[in-house]
């Protein structure tokens, strides 16, 4: 269970905590119908270890571990004769270590020292859907597997707090299925993360982050596998991250020191299929160490470094008969990170980085039509190491 504190004080609340899980985290959850006439809907989660602090009007001091060495597994399963329902929606996830710092209204400075690690573990997320022969109105399914993630959000106060996460466990995440026919969007995704940072500050808060993120698992992976008779609308997407830092700010500076290393094998796979079809998207992500340092304020500084030795492999593929438009995206990426700042508020950003990939990156796009339809789109892009550092308004 979360452990959380609250303050409304203005002096400094503290928490100092130490959570280790040993033992295996399951859920598990089947949905047997026949002909629903309203909406279909399942959430089914898993988590390791748990721990939230947010103070409104106050300071917090935040000291946090987290250790996990037993696999966290979640899996849904959805059968369905006739009709799943006007819409569906299923949400499954799998999450080691968690932890979320956060001041709500502002007044005192946040800062802590949080650690994760995750051992040579299975962080699994499972979805499936077994409609054949059956329809629904409307489909989504997130399929979510994070081994180690901290979230930290201000309001109008400073944040300087140091992070540190390491996952030697395999992340995967899979969400697929059958359905004959849906009128409208069917949208399906699988997402894996093995080590995951994010950062927000509003209302002139600033942050500064100091971020070490390890992986060294053997595998971080992604896959996406549906089949339609007939869907408007169907979209399929993969996406495989080893280590990802996302942090914005607004107003005050943000200053970011970052490590990422990874060795582990990371895949994102998405097959798509549909007979026939409206609008049909298939893509596939895969990155290996990623970074976003993005300021709507007046100064970024980013010290950022990446090492990648893990191959990185996106394949997305779809197949049709005849209908309108189809298209299909994969994406792969060693290293990647992006810091900007505001020119609006004269804004300037400091930047060191250094970029290693040694390991193989490759992306690979299809798309199969047998019959006739009226556009056809494809994409295939890899890139060993992509940095983009700017100063543009915000809308830029």
């Amino acid at each position: 269970m979360p452990m959380m504190l609250t303050g409304v004080a203005t002096s400094q609340s503290i928490v100092d905590n130490s959570q280790s899980q040993s033992s295996t985290v399951a859920t598990s959850q089947t949905l047997n119908v026949t002909d629903v006439s309203g909406a279909t809907g399942a959430v089914t989660d898993s988590t390791g270890n748990a721990v939230t602090g947010a103070v409104t009007n106050g300071a917090l001091s935040l000291t946090s571990g987290q250790s996990l060495s037993a696999d966290v597994t979640s899996n849904s399963l959805l059968n369905v004769v006739t009709n799943a329902g006007s819409s569906v929606t299923l949400n499954t996830a799998s999450t080691g270590n968690t932890a979320d710092v956060e001041t709500v209204t502002g007044g005192g400075a946040v800062t802590g020292s949080l650690s994760q690690t995750a051992g040579a573990v299975n962080i699994l997320a499972t979805n499936s859907v077994s409609a054949s022969g059956a329809q629904a109105g409307s489909f989504s399914t997130g399929t979510q597997a994070i081994a180690n993630s901290i979230g930290v959000a201000t309001d109008a106060s400073p944040v300087s707090v140091t992070t540190t996460q390491s996952n030697a466990g395999v992340t995967n995440a899979e969400d697929g299925g059958t359905l004959t026919y849906t009128p409208g969007t069917a949208a399906f995704s699988a997402s894996a993360v093995s080590n995951n940072l994010t950062g927000t500050g509003t209302g002139g808060a600033s942050q500064t982050i100091n971020a070490t993120q390890s992986t060294t698992g053997a595998l971080t992976q992604a896959g996406e596998y549906v089949y339609f008779g007939n869907a408007q609308t169907p979209q399929a997407a993969s996406t495989a991250s080893d280590n990802n830092i996302s942090l914005t700010n607004e107003s005050g500076p943000l200053n970011v020191v970052d490590s990422q290393t990874n060795t582990t094998y990371t895949q994102a796979e998405t097959a798509l299929s549909s007979y026939e079809f409206g609008a049909a998207t298939a893509s596939a992500y895969a990155v290996g160490n990623s970074v976003l340092a993005a300021n709507v304020g007046p100064s970024t500084s980013l010290d950022n470094s990446q090492s990648n030795s893990g191959g990185v492999v996106a394949v997305s593929g779809f197949v049709g008969n005849n209908g309108y438009d189809a298209s299909s995206s994969a994406t792969a990426m060693g290293n990647a990170v992006t810091g900007f700042a505001c020119s609006d508020c004269g804004g300037t950003i400091s930047v060191s980085n250094t970029q290693v990939s040694t390991g193989g990156v490759s992306a690979t796009s299809t798309i199969d039509i047998a019959a006739s339809n009226r556009s056809v789109t494809g994409a295939a892009t890899a890139v060993g190491n992509t940095a983009t550092f700017y100063v543009s308004k915000p809308s830029h």
